[in-house]
Parts: C-alpha cells; sequence; structure tokens
C-alpha cells in the first residue's frame, strides 16, 4: 500500500500540539496589550511626591510656615524632576497632550513626623 499523507489522528495531534503554544503565547504576552496607562499615571505623581518631599526638606521657611504649595513646574526647574520633553513638560500619560506642569502639591512639615507632600488638585 501507499501511504502518502497523514491520518486524521496525526493531524488532530498536531493541532492540538498548535492550540496548545498559541495558548501559552497569548498567555505569556496579553500583558503587552494591557492598557497601563493609569498605573503608569500613578507611578508618577508618586515620584512627583517622592521629590517634592526631598525639595521641601531643603526649604528652610517650611519648618517655620510649617506648609507650601508648590507646582510640579517648580519641581522641575529646581532640578528634582527630569522633564519628559526639550519645553521642561512632565507630560501626563493619560493623554500625551497635555502637562502636569501646572498640578499644585502642597508640602508640609511636621516636628517629629518630618516632611509629606500631596497633591491638591488633579487636573
Amino acid at each position: 500500500m501507499n501511504k502518502k499523507g497523514y491520518t486524521v489522528i496525526e493531524l488532530i495531534v498536531v493541532i492540538a500540539i498548535f492550540g496548545l503554544i498559541t495558548a501559552i503565547t497569548l498567555g505569556a504576552t496579553s500583558y503587552a496589550f494591557k492598557d497601563n496607562t493609569e498605573e503608569y499615571y500613578k507611578s508618577k505623581i508618586s515620584d512627583i511626591e517622592s521629590n517634592a518631599r526631598r525639595y521641601g526638606s531643603t526649604l528652610e521657611e517650611l519648618k517655620t510656615e510649617n506648609s507650601k504649595v508648590i507646582t510640579v513646574k517648580e519641581l522641575v526647574d529646581a532640578g528634582y524632576l527630569s522633564p519628559d520633553n526639550d519645553k521642561g513638560d512632565i507630560i501626563d500619560p493619560r493623554n500625551q497632550k497635555s502637562t502636569l506642569n501646572s498640578l499644585k502639591i502642597k508640602i508640609t512639615y511636621e516636628e517629629g513626623n518630618g516632611y509629606k507632600a500631596s497633591i491638591i488638585d488633579e487636573e
């Protein structure tokens, strides 16, 4: 008998193997298609607040006034944040056309608790 081709069982096994490989590959790479802009925004805000605390620790008047409101632009100008472009802007990851430069941050100093920084208005 001259056998040319594959049996149905062999074809089913090959299709099953390709299906398994595809399922594993899609499962492992699905994170690449996930929208991470909100997580990136939260990370950026956390970075801004952290750098604002560092900036606040250099301000002597903060110990007497207990609080001060600054903008993200002030942090960039003082060298505490690296701008995202040549204009000195911090780009909002949720909307690439807007910036976070005018976002206000309140820095407070409490004896014993140190410096704290928090965003006081979300754009």
